[in-house]
Parts: C-alpha cells; structure tokens; sequence
C-alpha cells in the first residue's frame, strides 16, 4: 500500500516555545547549541565546545519527544533526537511529531538527501545560510502507516549499529597505528632504543615540487592525469575521492608522475596543521600531484621502508618539529624541501621496518573487510528513505513544487 503524501507540516509542528535567560529554568537545563550536534548521525555531544549553562539570549525548550532539526547551515545535515530535556540556541528548531508520527522516522525522514537539497534550494543567507523552515513544512512527505513507519525505524537502525561499529573499527586503527610505532620502534625523537639517525635528505634520491598548470574537474585529453592535492594526501594513505585532472607530455609528465613508495608531504597552507602531513604513494595508477606538495622519492640502496618514514612523522613529536620548521609568507605557512630534508630520522633494522609495515597493513585488511559486510546496510541507511521518492505521488508532487516556484 502506497504512502499517503501530506506537506511535512502534518507530520509535526514547530515547537518554538521561547525560554529567556533569567527564567529558573534557564540555568538547570542543559544548553544544546548546533556545535553539539554530530552531522548526518545526530549525536549530540555536549562536550564539544559546551555552552550549558552559559547562554545569554532566548532559547528554545525541548525533551524527550521532539526532534531537533538545525535550520544554521542546513548542508550539514545535523538533525538531533535528544535523549533528555534541556534548553537549546535558536538555531535548533524543536519538531514535536504529531500523532501517528513515530519521533525516528521523522528525523530520518530530515536527514536524507532528498530533503536537504530541497532545504537548500530555498536557503537565505550566502555566508551563513538558513533554512527557510516556512518551505520545509511545506516539503512534500510520506506518510506510511505507524507500524510501516516502526518498521522502516528499525531497519535503518539495525544498519546505523553496524555503520557505527564499522566506524569505531577505523578510529580504532588510527590510534593502532602510532601505538604500535612507538611500541617497536620508540618515540622517534627520543629515539630511546639508540637507532642509527639519520637526515631525511640522506635516505631521499629527489624531493621534487608538484605541478602549477591549471587542473580541471574531468580529463579533457587523452594525456590528462589526475592530480593530488592537498584533501588528497591523508595519514595513512591517499584519498581518491574529488579528483582534479591536467594534461601533462613528455619530459614534464616523466618527471611528475607518481611512482609506487613516492611520499607526498603539504608544504604549504594557510593552515599550520597541515604542514608537513604525508602520505605513501602506493597505487599502481598513474597520477601527478599539485605544486603545494612536495614529491620526496626514497633511493633504493637505502635500507628505509616509506611506511615507516610517512608513520614516524605523522607522530606528534615530530609534527611539532615540522610545525617549528615552517615559515610564514602572505599568510600563508610553508615548508622548503632543505628544512624538511634536514629533519632527523631513526633507521631501525630494514627487516624491523617491513614488519610493522605488514602489520599495519594486516590490521587495515580487517577494517576493509568489515567496511565490505557492511557495505549493503551502510546504503540502505542512506537510501531506504531516498526509495521511499520513487513513489509517483510523491515525485510528483516535488514536480508541482517545483512549478509553482519557477512560476510556470
């Protein structure tokens, strides 16, 4: 049986119910503010830069029963079902669902796709955009049974638990990985276990600076390349995702293209942090790299594994070095390949090297392996909602929406 289609404001009401700063309420309740509120899963975590207690201005009263959808940037996707009752900035709107409406379904409902393209097509404000809430309440909405929507509730939950294990599987081998480094190796500027040291610039056959020429959202030849840039190159690895693409030939496409166990590091930005991060190039693809990275290739008579060279300086130790070797020009922060050459690097046993290089790798197979089972329930939690649009009431009254507000 086909959902009803109602406008979303049948499905619940704003709950605007204004709290001032003097009233006794004010200073027991917790106070939420759109920082405290995760985005895409909606936890709310009052530890993140919490204001409780401490706001001046009017806030808006909720519980137990409503939904908290954040109308201040609505791309974020930040949409709360709050587990206690508290106090929260006005930025937060409270949904109290009406009968017959289950509290989950509706905050699902929120969060998918479809519903914050149709929020942002209406937003108001290019800096800070709003939410218009006068369009979403008007946003058209299924409406199955209650128990249809109990149970579409705890699929999408089921899927949201084995998303959440699958995401505590990755952090988990984040902090694994500099754990282990220092287990076996020690801290790497210390160098408690009295390794031979050496300068970066001794192991490294070429530092090379990446390419300059204009990149492009696809290839428009032939000899285009994917280019690296600096959202590219994470700890750990190299993020294929929002590539950018140039054309390269001849003597500059030999000399920039990437080649297996290269190290990228960020040698400039208008961010300290991201100074001197590095990743391993190990793919066997073809690719370049953008100017504001540095290209260090290894020399192969050098008994180094890149793996352990990218994890040592990666620690926080030796991120505080890179950090007091930048400089600052036009705001910006850099780093020359002669400072990032000159920095000193433990030389455990080769074969030591390769073993906590296959153990990282080992513990990385696991965590694909989970990210593979969970592949389907991961997208069902994203598009179970998104199929719920297929129906052709439904489409077609965005279709009506859509006419109506191109004046057609």
């Amino acid at each position: 049986m086909a959902s009803r289609i109602v406008p979303l404001g049948e499905l619940c009401d704003l709950d605007r119910r204004g709290l001032r700063p003097d009233e006794p309420d004010a200073a027991r309740l917790p106070l939420l503010g759109v920082e405290n509120v995760d985005s895409g899963t909606g936890a709310v975590n009052l530890n993140t830069r919490s204001r409780v207690g401490g706001g001046k201005s009017t806030s808006f009263r909720f519980d137990e029963r409503h939904v908290l959808y954040a109308k201040l940037r609505p791309y974020l996707n930040k949409v709360a079902t709050p587990e206690f009752a508290g106090r929260c900035s006005t930025e937060l709107v409270p949904l109290l669902p009406r009968p017959g409406v289950d509290r989950d379904f509706l905050a699902y409902l929120l969060r998918r796709g479809e519903t914050v393209a149709f929020v942002m097509s209406s937003v108001t404000g290019s800096r800070m955009p709003r939410a218009d809430m006068k369009a979403l309440m008007s946003m058209p909405a299924p409406l199955p049974s209650l128990d249809e929507q109990r149970r579409i509730v705890d699929i999408l939950n089921r899927a949201a638990r084995i998303e959440t294990l699958r995401r505590r599987a990755a952090d988990r081998l984040r902090e694994f990985v500099p754990a282990l480094f220092v287990r076996m190796f020690g801290d790497p500027v210390e160098n408690p276990m009295g390794w031979q040291v050496r300068p970066l610039a001794d192991l490294v056959q070429e530092f090379r600076y990446g390419t300059s020429r204009k990149c492009y959202d696809a290839a428009d030849s032939e000899d285009a390349l994917p280019v690296l840039r600096i959202p590219n190159v994470i700890h750990g690895g190299v993020d294929w995702t929002n590539l950018k693409f140039t054309s390269l030939r001849g003597e500059e496409r030999k000399k920039l293209k990437l080649a297996r166990g290269d190290i990228l590091f960020v040698r400039t930005n208008g961010n300290p942090e991201y100074i001197g991060r590095c990743a391993v190039f190990s793919e066997c693809r073809e690719a370049a790299y953008a100017s504001y990275l540095i290209r260090a290739r290894l020399k192969r008579a050098e008994a180094v594994d890149p793996e352990y060279v990218s994890a040592g300086l990666a620690l926080p130790t030796m991120r505080q070095i890179l950090l007091r070797l930048t400089r600052t020009t036009a705001g910006n922060y850099n780093i020359s390949t002669g400072l990032l050459g000159g920095i000193r690097i433990p030389l455990p046993p080769f074969a030591l090297q390769r073993r906590y290089t296959e153990m990282v790798k080992a513990a990385g197979a696991l965590v694909q392996v989970g990210e593979s089972s969970t592949r389907i329930p991961a997208a069902l939690l994203e598009s179970l909602m998104s199929r719920l649009l297929q129906d052709r009431a439904l489409a077609g009254g965005f279709h009506s929406l859509a006419t109506a507000q191109r004046g057609d």
